[in-house]
């Protein structure tokens, strides 16, 4: 959604964000403001103390105290408001906002990242070039492993240090950010928010393929700047330009849909996906199993507690009377564990069902489209269940009606996401994806404009565009070919897909257009001897353009084997 927002616009508005952010961990350590808000004698304020309430934990009530609001501003108000904005705004609106995500880049900014020495293989000259982490290393493939399980620990610290404790939360998102620039400095691009932040799984489930009011990639005319990919300003002309460093092939800034589909298969997705809702359910229900009432968790006492820390190992369970003698620090993590094994257990099974049951133009429908359906149902799940508690500890001081106005709005919003999303394929968005890169080449062409019934090629729909292909018998092998080739080049230049998956990639496109396999390697023979280095798909280009004369003869190959069939 503010992928068209300027660079030196959303520049400031993180400076606002970040020193906002800023404002508010400095009010975790001195906060003299906002507990007058809280004052029993503030009648005006929703927020004010009732000391003659109980809210107990346990056999024990809560002093209720003026407390500071600044742990409960940031639980309840602002970490909610991040989930609303990705499922309907997007990871873009997140990712160009984020002000983590802005810190992380301050080693970039000053020029002082980590750079290693390599060796051009074809000038033998040495140069010096930042250091990127390699998609196949075991982080680059079990990153996703890595991150839940740094989500999962983050939130156990949250219920036993650092909920109601406002130093060691501001200690807390200190370190985050020091790490977030220590991994900035070690590595170029994103790869805090792709490798490392424990919040990118969560913005890979709510975003899905798409959100409500992101922009789709594939619409934007090339050569573009898209959603939040890596940018930067020219100081001479003041134009943006891509600041990409390849430092992910499939790129979640660059194009959402197509990273969702591609990572589908991804080690740790299906844990992610299934996990994530076990632990909303896990986290919100260890309220009510620890403080033995659901009264503990929605008043906000759990912000306030003064001696949170000292409880870490006091009884974990108290479950309708019953006290279950196993130190929260241990009850905790056999929560998030149990909830978690039933919600991945449950996840694996309707994939299953999903293929048996579900039948998709007169056939069972694919494993990857089973596995979409599931992941859009547990996404729109997790959305609803994460609303029913999470920001209620604010949101239940509101009056009647603006309280169930938002009901309705999070009911709304996700039952809108859940239709949009439950039907969408990767074929339609391959289709879609490649239409506009074929509308620019039939734009070249002399098209009868009866054919179009008075429209331009840029009013068609990627179905009509499919079909305007179909009836294009006239058109002579030369001028197809030639369109097909452009097609293949101008996917291979977006990097909607590689050298190796274009075969598949382009299979339909080559029936609608009435050409052969064998047509197909004669084109990436073509663009070899042309354009070698859109046939090489990481960030280290240069270091393998040399092998590029060799690839070209392999792939030489199979274009006279299939000719010959």
């Amino acid at each position: 959604m503010l992928h068209k927002v300027s660079e030196k616009t959303m520049h400031g508005v993180r400076w606002v964000l970040t020193l906002g952010w800023f404002l508010l961990i400095a009010s975790l350590f001195y906060d003299p403001i906002t507990p007058m808000w809280t004052q029993p004698d503030n009648l005006a304020s929703p927020f004010r103390v009732d000391p003659d309430r109980c809210i107990a934990i346990r056999n024990h009530c809560l002093p209720q105290i003026p407390f500071a609001m600044s742990a409960l501003i940031w639980w309840a108000m602002i970490v909610p408001a991040a989930i609303f904005i990705l499922l309907v705004f997007g990871h873009e609106f997140w990712r160009r906002i984020c002000p983590l995500s802005f810190l992380s880049q301050i080693p970039r900014a000053l020029g002082i990242q980590r750079k290693r020495k390599v060796i051009d293989p074809v000038t033998g000259e040495g140069r010096r070039e930042v250091v990127t982490i390699a998609e196949t290393s075991w982080l680059g493939r079990n990153h996703l492993y890595v991150q839940f399980g740094l989500f999962v620990l983050g939130l156990g610290i949250r219920i036993l240090f650092i909920n109601a404790d406002r130093m060691a939360l501001g200690g807390f998102l200190i370190g985050t950010i020091l790490c977030a620039i220590l991994v900035g400095y070690l590595y170029a691009g994103k790869s805090w928010c792709h490798y490392f932040c424990p919040m990118a799984p969560v913005q890979l489930i709510y975003t899905g393929p798409r959100s409500l009011l992101g922009s789709q990639t594939f619409r934007e005319q090339k050569p573009a700047i898209t959603q939040s990919m890596c940018r930067t300003v020219d100081p001479r002309t003041g134009q943006e330009l891509s600041a990409c460093v390849g430092c992910k092939v499939s790129c979640f800034d660059i194009d959402a849909e197509k990273t969702y589909w591609t990572e589908l298969k991804k080690p740790g997705r299906r844990l992610v996906q299934y996990g994530y809702l076990g632990m909303v359910i896990a986290f919100y229900l260890y309220y009510f199993l620890y403080a033995g009432n659901w009264d503990y968790y929605f008043s906000g006492a759990w912000t306030r507690e003064n001696d949170q820390i000292t409880k870490v190992f006091d009884t974990g369970f108290y479950i309708y009377g019953y006290a279950i003698p196993i130190p929260k620090a241990i009850a905790v993590f056999i929560t998030f564990a149990v909830l978690m094994t039933i919600t991945v257990t449950i996840g694996l099974i309707l994939e299953r069902l999903c293929r048996r049951l579900i039948v998709w133009h007169g056939r069972p429908i694919s494993a990857e489209q089973a596995q979409h359906i599931t992941f859009t149902l547990f996404t729109a799940a997790s959305f609803w269940t994460f609303f029913s508690y999470g920001a209620r500890p604010s949101l239940n001081r509101m009056p009647l009606y603006p309280l169930l106005t938002f009901n309705a709005l999070i009911v709304l919003v996700g039952s809108i996401w859940l239709y949009r999303t439950l039907k969408r394929t990767r074929a339609q968005y391959e289709r879609e994806n490649m239409a506009n890169s074929l509308r620019q080449q039939l734009q070249k062409l002399p098209i009868d404009s009866d054919l179009l019934e008075g429209r331009s090629l840029d009013e068609l729909t990627p179905d009509e565009i499919y079909t305007l292909v179909k009836v294009m018998h006239g058109v002579s092998q030369r001028v197809r070919l030639q369109t097909y080739t452009n097609v293949v080049l101008d996917l291979l230049s977006q990097k909607t897909t590689d050298v190796s998956g274009s075969f598949e990639f382009c299979r339909k496109l080559r029936e609608d257009l009435q050409l052969k396999d064998a047509d197909h390697f004669a084109t990436i023979e073509a663009i070899a001897s042309t354009k070698p280095e859109l046939l090489v798909s990481s960030s280290s280009q240069a270091a393998q353009l040399h092998e590029v004369d060799t690839l070209a003869t392999t792939i030489a190959k199979p274009s006279r084997k299939s000719a010959s069939v």
